[in-house]
């Protein structure tokens, strides 16, 4: 049954690559599907558009933060003032609204308002309060908890953040939604419990395995090939992401090894990072700026261990699993993870490929690093696990199918808020 289908992201195509893939399966199975987004970063545009370019469905830009042309122009400065000043009135006063959430919320409401869907897909905070109100417009929705997201936001943006709110956008959307999905076990079971709503669907947040085809064979970040070689990626290298309990690590290891860091980052975080490092260890540590997602692969197989160093500084991060340990799999490296529930499940799944340290604990990072990178045997016998972990559970060829499971059995019944009116018209009086 082919339908139009509209998702919801809010935010920029080349940061959200959990909508691309999305968008491009289920155009493949024969839907009319459109992506609603926006371009916040203007050295991101041409990303996007690689992203977009050929692809079999349509992507609505809101706000394009490199448009010169006036209109457009004034838009994005007006979205960017009304953010400011609503988050302003939060700290000051504690006034909570959906423009806190980002720079498109209820843009991509009228949005979706004015152009109907069979069904509607929403991703991020600012999607999951346009999906509710959605809903009490009777639209079939589904929602994607790609994180807790109210549980996700750092304490230093609490203030600012109308996380009260959210908490209630979050419930009513997932009690209301046609289906959910998110990214572990262990996430789902905690909002079902803590929203009493179906338990969502678990889709991890994997690649397919055509990518593996882009793996080149070269050595292009490494520089020193006689030393074991780690990587790390993000969006940003910044604090909060375990990155000085590595740096902590390094007087206790047992040999000398090359460290790879791979995202944007500020020259004073750079700066900072290597202070906390011995000498001997500064001339080893590399950054390298980010690439987009198809160039990403081969960089990380060409590294002997990958690293997830997630904080569990709230419910979220201990709960979720990023992409991170997917990608590590998918390209055929082991992945030393810190112990979150998230990451302990994705272990148990992974064929002995990830190997678990406790969080935020550089004595026991600096053994389990000494232990893997001295034996080159044993990391090779890991390479190969993580290469079938890949195949057998943290692959899009495994996700895809549970999409479009959800997607054809919710398209084939009526929303649950029509359900429920139905319900109410034919009840006893």
């Amino acid at each position: 049954m082919s339908a139009r289908i509209l998702i919801l992201s809010g935010i920029q195509l080349s940061t959200n690559p959990r909508v691309v893939k999305e968008a491009d399966t289920l155009a493949g199975a024969g839907h009319d599907v459109e992506v609603v987004g926006a371009l916040l970063e203007p050295f991101l545009g041409e990303r996007d558009r690689v992203l977009h370019r050929g692809k079999g469905w349509k992507y609505t830009e809101l706000i394009d933060a490199e448009a010169t042309h006036p209109g457009a122009r004034l838009g994005w400065l007006a979205a960017r003032a009304r953010r400011r000043a609503w988050r302003g009135l939060n700290a000051r006063f504690g006034v909570e609204n959906p423009n806190q959430l980002g720079y498109v919320a209820r843009e991509m409401l009228r949005y979706a308002l004015r152009n109907p869907a069979d069904l509607t897909i929403v991703h991020n905070p600012q999607g999951v309060w346009a999906g509710a109100e959605l809903i009490r417009h009777g639209r079939k929705v589904a929602v994607d908890m790609e994180d807790w997201y109210s549980e996700d936001v750092l304490a230093a943006d609490a203030s600012r953040y109308p996380v009260k709110s959210l908490k209630r956008w979050e419930k009513y959307a997932l009690r209301g939604s046609d289906f959910s999905t998110t990214t572990s076990s262990r996430l789902s079971e905690a909002l079902t419990l803590a929203y009493a709503c179906s338990a969502p669907t678990v889709v991890y947040n994997s690649f397919s395995l055509d990518e593996r085809k882009s793996l080149d064979g070269e050595k292009r970040d490494r520089r020193d090939l006689s030393l074991p070689s780690i990587c790390w990626f993000s969006q940003v290298i910044g604090p909060s992401r375990g990155l000085e309990t590595l740096m902590d690590a390094l007087p206790d290891v047992d040999s000398l090894f090359e460290i790879h860091l791979r995202g944007r980052s500020t020259a004073e975080y750079r700066e900072s990072l290597l202070a906390r490092a011995p000498d001997a260890w500064r001339t080893r540590i590399y950054f390298h700026a980010s690439i987009p997602h198809a160039d990403l692969l081969p960089r990380i197989a060409e590294h002997d261990l990958g690293l997830a160093m997630e904080i569990p500084c709230n419910r979220s991060r201990e709960l979720t699993i990023t992409n991170k340990l997917p990608t590590y799999l998918l390209a055929g490296i082991p992945v030393l993870a810190s112990e979150t529930e998230g990451q302990k499940e994705a272990a148990g799944l992974a064929e002995g490929a990830i190997v678990i340290f406790p969080a935020e604990r550089p004595r026991e990072l600096a053994a389990a690093l000494s232990s893997m990178l001295s034996d080159r045997v044993r990391l090779g016998v890991l390479a190969g696990r993580a290469a079938l972990a890949a195949e057998r559970v943290f692959c899009w060829e495994k996700s895809a199918p549970v999409i479009l499971g959800e997607v054809a059995r919710t398209l084939g019944k009526a929303s649950r808020s029509q359900a429920r009116a139905a319900s109410v018209r034919t009840s006893p009086k």
